[in-house]
């Protein structure tokens, strides 16, 4: 008991929240699941409408579509090409009976923040309750519920370097949420269930390193600045994907014209380089990825693009590594490597 209790105050103080208002669960898509469908069906009575983005995790779009074969009506706010959401089209998409508005705060394929506090009043303002996905940015960023005023956010301990399988839902006091899984009264009913104390201890422990690596947050974002700069000069016409201020200090994602992202992926591995084509959670698919398409991508851009993550630990010998090996790629490319069109 003391071991949960300690890791719930660890991972309320990442994200300055009332260690009661944490909720452990096993993942962010659980998390994801809990806020959204719980949140639906505990409104019911007040209105159906839901409004969300096509640039959310697979967990958030796929709760998303479930509830609307259930008859809700689900509203997926267009984004411009930096995958950024204006506040104003929130306004504009909400109407009476929104019950729930569901934002990401970090996107996971491009790293582009999303402008949460404006979106949580808009919702505010209606009468709608704030979810966001905040699986990215928690322990990369700075994260306060408070300041940010939602009712509900999502955590995944693996992305700050904790254990898979942990993850945490903010809820905030006088939100009601129906569970998913019904039984005992553990985590305050909404999750019942025996704790995996592990896994829960583990995250906590992670979230207590995490807050202390969070001042280290600039020098991640001038490796990646080194990264991207060094990129653009061993390939003309690499494209930034993602807003070019607005982003995590620790994601890049950038298509590399006639490279096709599967082969780079490929190439580069063999020389000690790891990255992915579209976002961490899909790689191995052979489909481009929803994101960079919502953005207004082709899909020879989005075959084309390739996800850089750098972390506190990251150097900038990391990074000029990688970069050599990405030259040696280039060079090879004529001989020894071949690229699939990116089609």
């Amino acid at each position: 008991r003391e071991a949960v209790s300690a890791a719930r105050r660890h991972v309320a103080g990442l994200i300055g929240a009332n260690p009661r208002r944490i909720v452990f669960t096993g993942g962010g898509s659980e998390s994801n699941n809990l806020a959204i469908k719980g949140a639906a069906f505990a409104r019911r009575g007040q209105g159906n409408h839901i409004v969300t983005t096509p640039v959310e995790h697979p967990s958030v779009l796929g709760a998303s579509r479930f509830l609307g074969r259930l008859g809700y009506e689900v509203t997926f706010l267009a984004v411009d090409e930096a995958g950024w959401v204006d506040p104003e089209r929130l306004r504009e998409a909400m109407r009476e009976g929104t019950i729930l508005v569901s934002v990401m705060m970090a996107n996971n394929e491009t790293g582009t923040l999303l402008p949460i506090r404006e979106l949580c009043a808009a919702a505010h303002a209606v009468g709608a309750l704030f979810h966001t996905d905040a699986v990215q940015a928690v322990g990369k960023i700075p994260v306060d519920v408070e300041a940010l005023g939602v009712d509900l956010l999502s955590l995944a301990a693996h992305k700050f370097h904790g254990p898979k399988g942990a993850g945490a839902l903010y809820v905030r006091k006088g939100v009601e949420l129906e569970p998913l899984v019904h039984g005992g009264q553990q985590e305050g009913g909404l999750r019942a269930g025996t704790e995996n104390v592990p896994q829960i201890a583990g995250m906590g422990k992670a979230a207590e390193l995490a807050l202390g690596r969070l001042g280290r947050a600039e020098g991640v974002r001038r490796l990646r600045d080194r990264l991207e700069a060094g990129i653009r000069r061993l390939v003309p016409g690499a494209r930034l994907n993602g807003h070019p201020e607005s982003r995590l200090p620790n994601t890049l994602n950038m298509t590399l014209p006639g490279l096709r992202g599967e082969s780079l992926v490929i190439a580069l591995d063999q020389r000690g380089v790891a990255l992915s084509s579209g976002s961490a959670c899909k790689s191995g698919s052979p489909e481009p990825t929803h994101v960079l398409l919502a953005m207004g991508r082709s899909e020879e851009e989005a075959h084309c693009a390739v996800r850089f993550s750098l972390s506190a630990d990251t150097t900038a010998e990391d990074v000029d590594e990688a970069l050599a090996a990405l030259a040696r790629v280039l060079e090879e490319m004529e001989t020894a490597v071949r690229f699939l069109p990116c089609k």
